[in-house]
C-alpha cells in the first residue's frame, strides 16, 4: 500500500510537467503556413490576440530590403510587440519560409540563434525556441518588443515570391500554459530581384569586373578588366529594378575604372550590371 501512495504523486507530477510546459518549444508547425496549423490555442489561450503584433524585416548588411537575390545570405528578423495590458516577460516562437502561397521550402536557415533549433514538419524546416526568450526592449509590460534574428540563405534563381510565416507566444512566465499567455501569427512576402536585358546573354565570369567598396558611403568604383574591346555599359539598378545611374565606357584601353557618386542614393542594395558585347555581369553592392 505504501508503494501505491508514493507512486501516485510522482505520476501526477510527471503528467503536470508533460502537459503544462512547452518552454522548450513545440513540435509540428503552428505558424499558420498552408501546410501547418495556426497558433497555440491548444495550450496558451483560445485564440490569437491582436494586441500582440508580428512583423518581419529582411536585412542585407544591416540594411532593410524588400527584395531578395538568389543565393544571397540575409538576416531575417521577426519583431513582436505587446500592446495589451498584460505583463508578458518571455516569449516563444516558430517560423518557416515557403515558396509563394504554397507549402514548399524556400531557402534555408543558415544561422540558428542561441536558444533555438530547427525541426522538420510536413516537409518544411521549422525554426523555434528551445528555451524561453527575453524581450529585446522592455520587461513585459505594454510596449515591450520581442525580436528574433536568424541567418537566411535565399533560394535559387527563379524561385519567385518567398513568404515567411511565424507564430509568437508572449507568456506571463508563471510556469504554466494558460489564458494569461497571449499569441498571434504574422506573415510577409519578399519578391525575387531580377534584371531583364533584351538580346543580352548573362554569363557571369566573362566580364572580369569588380565594384568597390561595399558597403559604400561615397564614391563607388567599377574596375573593368577582361572586357571586349569597344564600348561597355555600366548600369546601376536599385532593389526595385529602377535605373539610378548609367555610363558608357570606351574599353579599348584595358583595366579602366569608372566612378559613381552615391551621396544621393538611398541606403539599400544596388545591382551594378556591366554589359560588354553579348555578355553581362551583375555585381551586388550595399549603400550605407
Amino acid at each position: 500500500m505504501r508503494k501505491s501512495f508514493l507512486l501516485l504523486p510522482l505520476v501526477g507530477a510527471f503528467a503536470y510537467l508533460t502537459l503544462s510546459s512547452n518552454s522548450g518549444g513545440k513540435s509540428g508547425n503552428l505558424t499558420g503556413s498552408p501546410s501547418g496549423s495556426t497558433g497555440c490555442g491548444s495550450c496558451h489561450g483560445n485564440s490569437a490576440v491582436t494586441g500582440v503584433t508580428v512583423t518581419f524585416e529582411l536585412d542585407s548588411a544591416g540594411v532593410p530590403v524588400t527584395h531578395y537575390k538568389a543565393g544571397m545570405v540575409y538576416t531575417l528578423k521577426m519583431i513582436g510587440t505587446n500592446t495589451t495590458t498584460f505583463t508578458l516577460p518571455k516569449f516563444g516562437y516558430q517560423m518557416v519560409t515557403v515558396m509563394g502561397t504554397g507549402s514548399t521550402q524556400a531557402g534555408t536557415f543558415s544561422t540558428v540563434p542561441t536558444g533555438s533549433n530547427t525541426h522538420t514538419s510536413g516537409g518544411l524546416t521549422v525554426l523555434g525556441q528551445t528555451t524561453p526568450n527575453s524581450p529585446s526592449t522592455g520587461t513585459g509590460a505594454t510596449g515591450t518588443v520581442y525580436t528574433l534574428s536568424a541567418g537566411w540563405t535565399a533560394p535559387v534563381a527563379g524561385s519567385g515570391t518567398v513568404s515567411v510565416h511565424a507564430v509568437l507566444n508572449a507568456v506571463n512566465n508563471n510556469g504554466g500554459d494558460d489564458n494569461g499567455d497571449k499569441w498571434n501569427t504574422g506573415t510577409a512576402s519578399f519578391q525575387e530581384w531580377t534584371v531583364s536585358h533584351v538580346g543580352v546573354a548573362e554569363v557571369d565570369g566573362q566580364n572580369n569586373a569588380v565594384a568597390y567598396p561595399s558597403p559604400v558611403t561615397a564614391d563607388l568604383n567599377i574596375a573593368l578588366g577582361n572586357t571586349q574591346s569597344g564600348t561597355s555599359q555600366v548600369s546601376v539598378f536599385d532593389i526595385n529594378g529602377r535605373l539610378v545611374a548609367q555610363q558608357s565606357i570606351n574599353t579599348a584601353v584595358a583595366n579602366q575604372v569608372t566612378t559613381f557618386g552615391t551621396d544621393r542614393w538611398a541606403q539599400g542594395i544596388y545591382n551594378v550590371v556591366i554589359t560588354s558585347g553579348n555578355t553581362s555581369k551583375t555585381i551586388t553592392v550595399v549603400k550605407k
